[in-house]
């Protein structure tokens, strides 16, 4: 059902892209017209666009959402246009013909971002998530209540053993390099204690070693001082 209904979302915004495109090619709507009449003729096809937008947007979100973040910049791309384009028609200006011709140029660019916006959700169609894909077409099996023989179940489920296969691996991957970097820190660590212990070991014999050596060596002065005044007393 999903499907179906992406589809028939799919092709109504397709419709209506290729119809606005038409009438500026036309010259049906030009920048000429004054703001109240461009916004009467443009109107509803523009915020049935925007509604569609966002339906495809939840659709492909579902149906892909490892491309959310795609997904989400091209729709708020669109959905913005057409909101400028309405803006700008709205509003008081002294200027009328002026609204209407930057008005018409968002008009235009929400037609080349509709496009690209109509590319991503035939790409998402075409080339759903591996594991969504399995599980709809598991769904569409149980609500159908249709006989699925041995080789169908195999083949359908071949997709989603080899996505789950694929994720495991990654995480193996990623519990792998953990492991290696924690045995890395752990090194690190020791290497750090090691030498914090020779540094505090040498810290602490420097000292009295230091202190010993020179009173050992003003004793041996003194006493050579004194044993060669004795001599020269003599």
């Amino acid at each position: 059902m999903i499907r179906e209904e992406f589809d028939e979302k799919l092709g109504e915004f397709e419709g209506i892209l290729q119809k606005l495109a038409s009438d500026i090619a036309s010259g049906i709507l030009v920048e000429r017209l004054p703001p109240s009449e461009l916004l009467t003729k443009t109107e509803g096809y523009v915020s049935r666009l925007g509604d569609l937008a966002a339906a495809n947007e939840e659709l492909m979100l579902l149906l892909k959402p490892e491309k959310a973040y795609t997904i989400k910049s091209t729709c708020k791309k669109l959905t913005q246009t057409l909101a400028t384009f309405k803006d700008i028609l709205v509003q008081n200006t002294p200027d009328p013909v002026a609204n209407s011709r930057l008005a018409f140029e968002q008009l235009r660019k929400a037609v080349t971002d509709g496009s690209d916006f109509l590319f991503l959700i035939r790409e998402v169609r075409d080339s759903p998530s591996p594991l969504i894909d399995s599980i709809l077409s598991f769904k569409k099996a149980s609500e159908t209540k249709s006989a699925v023989i041995s080789i169908q179940a195999k083949e359908d489920i071949q997709p989603l053993v080899k996505y789950i296969l694929g994720r495991v691996d990654d995480l193996r991957a990623v519990l792998l390099a953990l492991e290696k970097k924690l045995d890395e820190m752990k090194q690190i660590m020791r290497e750090l204690q090691t030498e914090s212990l020779k540094i505090l070991t040498s810290e602490s014999a420097t000292i009295p070693k230091t202190s010993g050596n020179a009173t050992e060596k003003k004793q041996l002065s003194l006493s050579n001082f004194k044993a060669e005044t004795s001599d020269g007393g003599e």
